[in-house]
């Protein structure tokens, strides 16, 4: 279900809604490149476990208006007037890649009105030298292109997009398999469409320097209960380890795959368990604080 809502300033944010309608409330915030429709493997565990999960396109993305002058934690803001709008007390958190990042921003905002924060494989604050002498130097050498290449970023992601660099991208993509299956083929083509339904509006530039300059929030000191989840093949996987061992209510939960590992219902099952709090059914097997 869509639903588009309406903020104080006039601008319009699109959000998807999956799960259970009735539900535990929580939020999804989309990677780089993605949409509000990111999370749709995400539904069947939120049925099943009880989550009602509001996914939001960033402004600029899918169906939400852009903001030019947009900051890490202004973004806060628009979540807080969402869960206004929604009549939502408190609410989990959780968000993919880039999404990871704006997880810790709201956390760090609206610590009243944030459960717990479930960041996959985040993005790291590249700006501490501290969390990059913690990343592999693959990590390190993907983020020092991504920050050069930052004007010709919306030419490069669409082509990197395309069935050729997809093949290419296959071969040393730990998640490649899950991609060739059909119906999770079809639902990342719709999430990659929204990507781009406007026009390019510099979204992903903006995105770019929000990860690549001090995030404006000590991001050791969220006081909520974070859950970092990386992939056991991510390249980040050096500094979720450290960063779970900052956080004054942190750990670390290592997953099957890489990067783009959401649709392995393994992954989706316990990002779901994460969000709803019954993650101490199951044993977290690896981790910092546990």
């Amino acid at each position: 279900m869509v639903v588009r809502i309406a903020l104080q300033d006039g601008r319009k944010v699109e959000i998807e809604e999956y799960g259970d309608p009735q539900g535990q409330p929580a939020l999804w915030f989309h990677g780089g490149f993605s949409s509000r429709l990111e999370p749709s493997f995400l539904d069947a565990p939120c049925k099943e476990l009880g989550v009602r999960l509001l996914s939001l396109d960033r402004p600029g993305v899918g169906g939400s208006d852009p903001l030019r002058n947009r900051t890490l934690i202004g973004y806060a803001d628009d979540v807080r007037q969402v869960l206004d709008s929604q009549e939502i007390d408190q609410a989990a958190v959780g968000g993919l890649s880039n999404g990871g990042m704006y997880t810790m921003a709201v956390a760090s905002q609206l610590p009243d009105r944030v459960l717990r924060a479930v960041p996959n494989n985040s993005s790291a604050p590249i700006a501490d030298a501290h969390a990059r002498a913690a990343l592999g130097w693959k990590a390190r050498l993907s983020y020092r292109l991504t920050v050069r290449r930052v004007d010709r970023l919306d030419d490069m992601m669409t082509k990197a997009h395309g069935p050729i660099a997809r093949r290419l991208a296959s071969l040393a993509n730990p998640d490649a398999q899950l991609y060739d299956q059909p119906d999770v083929a079809v639902a990342h083509a719709a999430t990659l469409r929204e990507a781009v339904r406007q026009p390019s509006n510099g979204n992903l530039q903006i995105e770019v320097r929000h990860l690549s300059q001090p995030w404006g929030f000590d991001h050791r000191a969220i006081t909520v209960p974070v859950a970092i989840v990386s992939g056991a093949r991510d390249a980040g996987l050096g500094y979720a380890r450290a960063w779970a061992q900052e956080l004054p209510q942190g750990r670390l939960v290592v997953v099957p795959g890489g990067h783009l590992a959401m649709p392995d219902p393994r992954v989706s099952r316990r990002l779901v368990e994460l969000l709803a709090g019954v993650d101490s059914l199951r044993p977290i097997g690896t981790g910092g604080r546990g």
